[in-house]
This record gives structure tokens, C-alpha cells and sequence, in this order.
């Protein structure tokens, strides 16, 4: 087990993985060792404002530099060839969600790790909120007895998803795997049988959708609906509009109301609901969520346990998101065991 502090590079340093080398940079007990990215100058510029190495490639970084853990923030669909490297490694890993954004690439992530006996944490941050981490105990209590329904809304605005990814990009794949890991959460049961319907509209052209509802049956006879999209209008007031609903035989708990995570700022320019919830910045310090993450990542690594997002959590929403595109192309409902077998 490594000892205090724990050496971290971060893989990829995009707009997420920057805020990672930043979180780590901060953290007590643990050193910012190196960074990896194959834009050379925005890697060297970040590394030499946070005392760390650069490397344009990620394969020599695991070679050269001196790491017990690696962040990996690498694109949804290239996270296979680090991880795995990683693994070989022997590097403790977080990932950033979705695990990957085919089952079979996920299966193998989360096998080469078992494998090599090193620490997988996904990051699926939500959990990590308070907010939903409030609702979970509430669940556990038992205060809202057995789970009838869950309602999620995860909207944006086509300025801050769709117009940043490449065209064919998957809504389903980096937008729905947040609550589809929240309402297994929530759940604690299997899901059985999605179905799910899309919209293409604004977004065609880029084949990609504007939005999608998918409804998902549990072994336990809960029901889940998602609704989700990216085309929320250029100056919609709130960055992200999302909102948690769940039911239960003896009470409910909602998350989120429109216009806002908490905060609306007014000026007479116009108006303007702050992040203050996944990743601020605040007195140049990068908090909320992703901090929380990292943290928990840090203490599992070195004191050891069970990461609160394991590979077979984070496989469970990919399996659930691939059987929801499969609903999509099919127009009919699919069984998950059906879509797991394909």
C-alpha cells in the first residue's frame, strides 16, 4: 500500500483533467507529479504553474515518472489504452465517467484491474454531492420506504455540450450515465428492461440527439424515467437545469429546482445561475464535487477499501446506457440481459 504523500499524475489535461491536476496540487498528503497531454504547449504551461513534469505521452509518463496513482481524463471513448497501461503499471486509477462508452471496453478495464490487484474509482461525482449523498441516507434509513418511481432531468445548453464534442458524440454516453448510476444507487436492485425515445432536431446535422426520455423497470418493480438533452438556448439563465425526484410508499425527496443549482446572480446585463455545486473555482481553488472525489480517492488508495464508485458500478451504467441506444434504434423496449449477451 502506498505510503503518505501519494505521488498523481493526471492523463489528459483538458477542461476536467485541469481541474484535477489542480484538486491534487491542493490536497494534503498527496503531490502533483506529472502531466500528461498531447497539446505540448497547454501541458508545459499547466505542469509549470503547478511544479509538476510534462509529457506528451502517456505511455513514457507511467515509464518515467515516480507515480502511485494516476487520474485518467482522457475522451469518453479513448479511456481503454491508458487504463489498461495504467493497470500494467500497477497505478491506482481514476477514471472519469462514463468508464468507457462500449460494454466490452468497460469489461476489460474493469478485468485488467482486478487482475493486477490496483484501485478502480469512477468518477461518478454526483455521488459525491451532498445533496444526493442526503437522499441515499434518507433511502437507507428506510424514511421513504420502497422505491416507486425516480424522476432525473439533466438539461444544458447546446453552447456547453454539443458545440464542444465531436459530431456523433452520445448524449446517452456522457450525459445519462450521471443518473442511470444514481437511480442504481438509489435502487440498490438490477435493472431489467429499457425503453427509450429520442428527439433530432437543432442537432441533426452533427448526428447527434437533442434530447432522449428512457424509462427503466428494476428487479425490485421501481421505475426510473430520464430526461435529458443538450439544447437548452445559447443564454438559457441556468448552465445546467437538473433536477431528482424520488418516491417511495412512505415519502419522497426531490434534488434541484429549475434556474439554478442554489445560487441566480442578476446584473442589468442579464442573469446567470452559478455553478457552486461540481467543480467552482473559488478564491482560485477548484471545489466542490470533483474535490470531494479526488479526496476520497486519495484516502482509499492509502488507507485501502472499497472506492464508493467501483468498475462494476460504472459498468453497470454503460451496460444500462448501450441497452438504452439499442431502445433507440430499435424503437422497441430492451431486455438487459438481452443487450448484455449482445
Amino acid at each position: 500500500m502506498p505510503q503518505e504523500p501519494l505521488r498523481m499524475g493526471v492523463v489528459g489535461v483538458g477542461l476536467m483533467g485541469e481541474r484535477h491536476a489542480r484538486v491534487i496540487a491542493r490536497i494534503r498528503g498527496c503531490i502533483l507529479a506529472a502531466l500528461a497531454d498531447v497539446d505540448e504547449e497547454r501541458v508545459r504551461r499547466i505542469a509549470g504553474e503547478l511544479g509538476a513534469a510534462a509529457y506528451t505521452d502517456f505511455h513514457t509518463m507511467l515509464r518515467e515518472a515516480e507515480l502511485d496513482a494516476v487520474s485518467i481524463c482522457l475522451p469518453d471513448d479513448r479511456h481503454l489504452e491508458a487504463a489498461l497501461a495504467a493497470a500494467a503499471a500497477g497505478k491506482a486509477i481514476l477514471l472519469e465517467k462514463p468508464i468507457a462508452t462500449r460494454v466490452d471496453e468497460a469489461v476489460a478495464i474493469v478485468e485488467a484491474c482486478r487482475q493486477a490487484g490496483v484501485i478502480l474509482q469512477v468518477g461518478h461525482l454526483l455521488r459525491f454531492d451532498n445533496r444526493y449523498a442526503s437522499v441515499k441516507q434518507a433511502i437507507d434509513r428506510g424514511d421513504l420506504g420502497e422505491i416507486v418511481h425516480i424522476t432525473a432531468h439533466r438539461n444544458s445548453p447546446w453552447t456547453q455540450g454539443p458545440s464542444r464534442y465531436r459530431p456523433g458524440t452520445s448524449l446517452t454516453m456522457h450525459v445519462a450515465v450521471h443518473d442511470l448510476d444514481l437511480v442504481n444507487w438509489y435502487t440498490g436492485s438490477r435493472p431489467v428492461r429499457v425503453y427509450a425515445e429520442r428527439v433530432r432536431k437543432r442537432l441533426r446535422d452533427r448526428d447527434m440527439d437533442d434530447a432522449v426520455t428512457a424509462i427503466l423497470r428494476f428487479e425490485s418493480g421501481a421505475v426510473a424515467t430520464l430526461q435529458y438533452s443538450w439544447v437548452l438556448p445559447a443564454r438559457s439563465v441556468t448552465q445546467l437545469d437538473a433536477r431528482l425526484e424520488v418516491l417511495g410508499t412512505r415519502g419522497m425527496a426531490t434534488v434541484g429546482t429549475y434556474h439554478g443549482q442554489s445560487v441566480l446572480v442578476a446584473t442589468d446585463d442579464g442573469a446567470d445561475a452559478p455553478d457552486v455545486h461540481h467543480g467552482p473555482t473559488l478564491a482560485g481553488q477548484v471545489k466542490g464535487d470533483v474535490r470531494e472525489e479526488i479526496m476520497a480517492f486519495v484516502e482509499t488508495v492509502l488507507k485501502g477499501g472499497k472506492p464508493l464508485v467501483d468498475g462494476a458500478d460504472a459498468l453497470l451504467a454503460v451496460q444500462e446506457a448501450e441497452a438504452i441506444e439499442r431502445s433507440l434504434r430499435l424503437g422497441t423496449p430492451v431486455l438487459l440481459d438481452e443487450a448484455r449477451a449482445r
